[in-house]
């Protein structure tokens, strides 16, 4: 057989199509959360320095968005990843949870670009986006899209099985 009549199995190419949209809608909606995430604001100070209004923890709540905008994603991959009826079984199982890792590493890498960042050159106000460690909030969106893929699997009544 040659080369060019080989072909890739249909699998293979849904898992690289299923990533490729992971990482697109997931960088996309990273970005919009960047831009809307909640800021500090501060104030100079006499002395020099900036004194920080402290209105409620703006850490958590970029945590805890983070934790829900990707576990909410993670649902709808995992279920648009089991409806399409391409290769279902345990391994596509766990490139859905793959996928949702890596849309969720492109959900912070993109809403960290677009976040407000503190300015070079400070004013009288400076207003920024601070820096949060997602730590256990990384596992959302796989637990998500594979609870959801393997809930449906669960449920299903398909004959395919």
């Amino acid at each position: 057989m040659s080369l060019l009549k080989r072909r890739l199995p249909r699998t293979l190419g849904f898992g690289a199509g299923l990533l490729a949209c992971a990482l697109l809608v997931y960088g996309v909606a990273g970005a919009l959360w960047g831009i809307f995430r909640p800021t500090l604001t501060g104030h100079e100070l006499d002395d020099g320095g900036y004194a920080i209004d402290a209105m409620g923890s703006v850490q958590f709540i970029a945590f805890i968005t983070f934790a829900l905008i990707t576990g909410l994603l993670g649902l709808f991959l995992g279920l648009g990843a089991y409806l399409r009826r391409q290769g279902r079984g345990l391994s596509m199982l766990l490139w859905v949870g793959v996928c949702a890792l890596a849309g969720a590493a492109s959900f912070y890498v993109f809403g960290g670009v677009t976040a407000t960042h503190p300015p070079e050159k400070p004013g009288e106000v400076v207003e920024f986006a601070p820096n949060f460690s997602p730590a256990i909030s990384w596992a959302v969106a796989p637990f998500m899209a594979m609870f959801a893929y393997w809930s449906t699997a669960f449920v299903s009544a398909d004959e395919d099985w």
